[in-house]
């Protein structure tokens, strides 16, 4: 049986995967070999809280976390390729909107970047996706 988590993580690697136009996926404890010159990205499910949402016995428990995807383009072309992508991911995961697989249903708390950096031989724009969800 899966456990919430793996509800949760598939429910947006799937709305990951929808995304037109999005290039190679690092899916996270797999193995990828980045091609130099070719963008990507990589996600991975960054599980915050988990309480019970109001007292009692077998009380629905409240789910919080950040689904960070971070984007990867080749160095030494500028921020703007970067930023675009980083846009297209935001876009795609727009405040108050919810992600579902299944019967499970995400909702979307905030899309957010964070600055760009030098990583090896590409620059990288962090985005975080914070979610929440009731169980």
């Amino acid at each position: 049986m899966a456990s919430i988590y793996d509800n949760i993580r598939a429910a947006l690697e799937v709305k990951l995967s929808g995304i037109s136009g999005l290039p190679e996926v690092a899916w996270e404890n797999l193995t990828y070999s980045p091609t130099t010159g070719t963008s990507f990205v990589k996600p991975r499910l960054v599980p915050t809280v988990r309480e019970p949402a109001v007292r009692g016995l077998n009380p629905q428990i409240y789910y919080q976390g950040i689904f960070r995807v971070d984007c990867f383009v080749p160095e030494g072309l500028g921020p703007a390729a970067a930023d675009d992508l980083a846009d297209k991911i935001i876009d795609a995961f727009e405040a108050t909107t919810d992600v579902t697989n299944g019967s499970t249903i995400v909702s979307i708390r905030y899309a957010e970047r964070e600055q760009g950096m030098p990583d090896g031989s590409f620059f990288m724009v962090p985005v975080n996706i914070g979610w929440y969800i009731y169980f």
